[in-house]
């Protein structure tokens, strides 16, 4: 009898060392730093801790559950030092030991596996997160690339065994997710992208309102390069390039050589694209696109300003073309005799 009470006594302290707890411990050392406060925050929370004068650090936090967001999501927190900042997976439960010198957060103890896995996923799987890339490789090579990336990924997960357990589900579930979205896609984007690629006839446009009267098509260009700016009145750091498109449409005037706005604002916009032309005295060719999207389309523009050039033949020298800001596109308007 006296045996089993002990092996039950053993069962109950063993389940109480095991339970979950309802915060968290973190402690460590900042060092060579005069900053007297770490702040660890998410949207739903803001903790600040002391640091004393030897750079050391400890505290208990009581993290809070957060009803809109999966249980994973709610674990993600900047941890931030003076002008320096990182990212966490904390809950409650864990026991972190930090080690921080200038941007290096070294984290350690229980439950810093999580953070180390992201921050190991994001270094050596940078690689595979240019999804582009993938869509430009022949299928032989977009397949080496994909199975490449399942490995490395993988490979993490074995590595990190000790994840929280809703976090590594999630993570596999995102890498299966992020391979099937490569694999239903590819043929539709990598055609798309042999469409727009160096030395391919360009999409055209046809018939776009001028502003001066008129309308234009691309192949009334035909003969000259082709700068073309896609734009639009709302988009701020369009309105940043128009000085600087103004200058290159000056110092390049005579040359062989059209700069070409296209507006690609709601067709209810018309008038703010006339208005905004007049104010801020706008050259080169400017036309509307209204109701007609398959220029933006056929180059898969999902941001802008983007800038394309365009050679007398109607061949793309540059689908995604440096910025009138950018020093390198006087270069290449040098390389190519401009």
């Amino acid at each position: 009898m006296k045996k089993i009470v002990l092996v039950l006594a053993s069962i109950v302290l063993f389940s109480c060392s095991n339970e979950k707890k309802d915060y968290l411990t973190i402690s460590g050392t900042v060092i060579n730093s005069p900053e007297k406060t770490l702040i660890i925050e998410n949207q739903n929370y803001n903790k600040q801790i002391s640091i004393d004068e030897k750079g050391h650090f400890k505290d208990t936090l009581h993290l809070k559950k957060v009803a809109d967001l999966a249980s994973y999501e709610e674990n993600f927190y900047g941890i931030t030092v003076g002008q320096n900042r990182t990212f966490s997976y904390i809950q409650n439960g864990f026991d972190i030991e930090l080690t921080i010198a200038g941007d290096d957060f070294k984290f350690d103890g229980k439950g810093a596996q999580n953070t180390n896995y992201i921050k190991e996923k994001l270094e050596t799987g940078s690689k595979f997160m240019n999804i582009p890339e993938y869509f430009s490789l022949e299928q032989e090579d977009f397949n080496a690339k994909l199975a490449e990336a399942k490995s490395t990924f993988d490979q993490l997960l074995v590595k990190y065994n000790d994840l929280d357990p809703a976090f590594a589900t999630a993570e596999k579930e995102n890498n299966e997710q992020l391979y099937t979205t490569l694999t239903d896609n590819y043929a539709e984007q990598h055609n798309l992208l042999k469409n727009t690629a160096k030395g391919s006839d360009s999409p055209k446009f046809n018939n776009y309102e001028n502003y001066k009267g008129g309308t234009n098509s691309l192949d009334d260009f035909k003969g000259k390069y082709v700068y073309i700016d896609v734009w639009a009145t709302w988009c701020g750091p369009c309105k940043q390039q128009i000085p600087f498109l103004q200058s290159l449409e000056e110092k390049y005037h005579g040359k062989n050589i059209e700069f070409v706005s296209i507006s690609i604002d709601k067709p209810n916009a018309k008038n703010a694209w006339k208005q905004m032309i007049a104010d801020k005295n706008m050259g080169g060719v400017q036309l509307f696109a209204g109701t007609d999207q398959s220029f933006a389309n056929s180059y898969q523009i999902s941001g802008i300003p983007r800038f394309i050039l365009i050679d007398p033949e109607g061949k793309i020298v540059e689908a995604n073309a440096p910025r009138p800001s950018d020093p390198n596109l006087r270069s290449i308007f040098t390389e190519l005799g401009l």
